[in-house]
């Protein structure tokens, strides 16, 4: 039988080679005989290996009883992260009773524009995010399944170049918007999935009776906030200072002190606080939880979240919990809402926690006690303001424009690496939600500003 004529051009069709059909009895032979195609046509997409395909396969359906028939890749063209590029991964096979079956993944790949893919390479960001979702595997290799609840499955990955992961859209998942703020209850549903990230990493330590950074203190040096990205860091913090004045902020302080004097003081101890404490318990973080890295699933009758995924570990670190938490707290949510509820939720994270802790035989409040936890959260408060204020200038532009921006090397490297108030000048009129975030993002650098002590 012969389909050439019939297939995509986009996709691979795989020759009925034994390494594709493994483990087949005769009567399953039978039935696959009529798909032997004549040829493996060449296809455009070439950085994803077949030996990667048939190993995401074989996770997925727990069985090598299987044929592989064909797979194409299907580019995204939306774009959903800054250090990536993304596509669906469309799977034929032919289950052990050679009935054909189709399976879907997603893939994120190392970015093919120049300029991401030199920063990507300089921070090690793809490498980091392999590092995570392999630790994740340690984790369940000592029974910690908790992590499973909150991460999509990783396949495989090749340095680099991509990772293969569950495709979380088909199981009623969505991106967060992030032109808007969280409610109460979503902001509930992800504090329960942070807590299990962390809870997955406390569980480990117990078990194994090591701390991660003696394990692994390589795979967790900084990739963000670190030498390698001074020039962007620099770039952000100036943004910053410029938005003092665009924004008439009040020259001095209520202490008689300078405002961008502080400011940028405050903004420069980024680069300690991404560091292990010596303090306070730490755990693998996220380090990046903001909108576009939260999917949520919502019930179809009430619409209300029933379940959070965590995705894109780049930034992961091994950090106090308190981090995660409200930074996650302050790229997503509202000034109003942090002052109406924030005691309330870090009580609720804390609660969801314990009780993860719990289940597995440990005592939360031996290992991170709760005056404990809210004191790093009070000290841990300014590394939320300051990657708020660098973050919201670039992040909550329209993605159509960051398209544009990303697609020009030049424009490309100037929102990096050049001093960011030119975006702000451009969206502050145009784009009221857009202003009002970095407005506040001002105020609550002040607000710290006016208590901050050398």
């Amino acid at each position: 039988m012969d389909d050439s004529k019939e297939k995509d051009s986009n996709e691979k069709i795989v020759a009925n080679k034994n390494n594709n059909c493994s483990n087949s009895n005769n009567t399953e032979k039978d039935k696959i005989k009529n798909y032997h195609f004549l040829y493996k046509q060449q296809s455009i997409i070439e950085d994803i290996q077949e030996t990667h395909v048939l190993r995401a396969i074989e996770k997925k359906l727990g069985t090598n009883h299987f044929c592989l028939l064909t797979y194409k890749l299907e580019p995204i063209i939306e774009r959903i992260g800054l250090l990536g590029d993304y596509s669906f991964l469309n799977v034929a096979y032919l289950n052990a009773q050679g009935t054909k079956e189709h399976l879907t993944f997603f893939v994120k790949h190392f970015p093919k524009i120049e300029a991401l893919a030199e920063f990507a390479q300089k921070i090690g960001a793809f490498k980091k995010e392999v590092f995570v979702y392999k630790l994740f595997k340690e984790f369940t290799k000592e029974e910690v399944s908790l992590i499973n609840n909150v991460i999509p499955q990783c396949y495989a990955t090749s340095y680099n170049e991509y990772l293969i992961l569950d495709n979380l859209f088909n199981e009623g998942y969505k991106s967060s918007d992030k032109h808007t703020t969280l409610d109460y209850d979503t902001v509930l549903i992800v504090l329960q999935s942070i807590a299990q990230l962390h809870a997955s990493s406390i569980i480990f330590e117990n078990k194994a009776n090591k701390k991660l950074q003696d394990l692994y203190s390589n795979d967790l040096e900084e990739s963000f906030f670190s030498k390698a990205n001074q020039q962007g860091v620099e770039a952000s913090v100036k943004c910053i200072i410029d938005e003092i004045e665009l924004f008439d902020q009040p020259k001095t302080l209520k202490s008689g002190r300078n405002f961008v004097d502080v400011a940028e003081e405050v903004c420069y101890k980024i680069y300690d606080l991404v560091k292990p404490s010596e303090k306070y318990k730490n755990v693998l973080s996220h380090g990046d939880i903001w909108a576009t890295n939260i999917l949520l699933k919502h019930d179809t009758k009430t619409k209300k979240p029933i379940a959070c995924k965590l995705v894109d570990f780049q930034c992961g670190r091994y950090v106090p919990p308190a981090q995660d938490v409200l930074s996650f707290l302050y790229l997503t949510t509202s000034k109003e809402f942090r002052k109406k509820y924030m005691y309330e939720v870090l009580g609720m994270y804390y609660s969801y926690l314990e009780k993860n802790v719990k289940h597995f035989g440990f005592d939360i409040n031996h290992i991170l006690p709760f005056d404990n936890f809210m004191q790093s959260c009070e000290e841990l408060k300014v590394f939320a303001i300051v990657l708020a204020a660098i973050y919201f200038p670039l992040i909550l532009i329209n993605n159509n424009e960051i398209e544009e921006y990303f697609s020009n090397k030049e424009l490309n490297e100037k929102a990096l690496f050049d001093n960011r108030i030119h975006l702000v000048k451009a969206h502050k009129d145009k784009d009221a939600f857009y202003e009002h975030r970095i407005q506040e993002s001002l105020d609550d650098l002040k607000a710290f500003c006016e208590n901050y002590k050398s």
